[in-house]
């Protein structure tokens, strides 16, 4: 796109313009994916963190479109839209990075499955089974709305386009949704840990 086709893009966006913005994420979604992917990739956990990439790039679209494209709203050099994107996707992987260092791991040691051809041994199988009994009675204590996306993304490997399409949603309102119900899900999860940590003979 030339400067001025960008320029319009962004005020069609800033006007609240759904298509719009759908337009806007097709022109630019691959550089953001990259941007994020090489931030990760720099900070040693690329490979940690690949299935969070479609998350952190959603979380991304939802800052910039907030307030009506408030940040949106003030670039005043169209053509500076790629170097800006790339700042705002990077310096947001650092956000999560530090926000969701700890409860990320929680999350992914309680609801991994055990791979093969590891067999766990009983006492293994044992924690397996409570970490997967605590799992689904913190999935089961949230609220109907909250646990159905939950189960749509993780269980039913939806993607947000389909999650959307399923709950009648705009895509922005489903990767805001997730991204509450996931924070609900991961604090109650080391609640419960730091509870355990605390109980538990030394």
């Amino acid at each position: 796109m030339d400067a001025h086709q960008i320029a319009s893009l962004i005020a069609r966006c800033t006007k609240g313009d759904d298509n719009a913005k759908a337009e806007f994420i097709s022109a630019y979604d691959g550089l953001v994916r990259r941007s994020v992917a090489r931030k990760l990739q720099a900070a040693g956990c690329g490979s940690a963190f690949e299935r969070d990439i479609e998350d952190i790039c959603h979380d991304v679209y939802v800052r910039i479109f907030r307030n009506s494209c408030e940040a949106l709203a003030k670039i005043r050099e169209p053509r500076s839209i790629n170097a800006w994107l790339m700042t705002v996707s990077q310096n947001h992987v650092n956000s999560y990075l530090r926000k969701f260092q700890v409860d990320h791991s929680v999350y992914e040691s309680v609801a991994r499955e055990p791979t093969e051809p590891y067999e766990a041994g009983p006492e293994g199988r044992a924690v397996e089974s409570e970490n997967l009994s605590i799992l689904r009675h913190k999935m089961e204590a949230l609220d109907v709305k909250d646990r159905l996306i939950l189960q749509l993304y993780y269980v039913h490997n939806l993607k947000y386009a389909h999650i959307a399409e399923t709950l009648s949603l705009n895509i922005n309102t489903v990767a805001s949704r997730l991204m509450r119900a996931k924070a609900k899900l991961r604090e109650s999860l080391i609640e419960d840990f730091i509870k355990r940590d605390v109980t538990e003979p030394r």
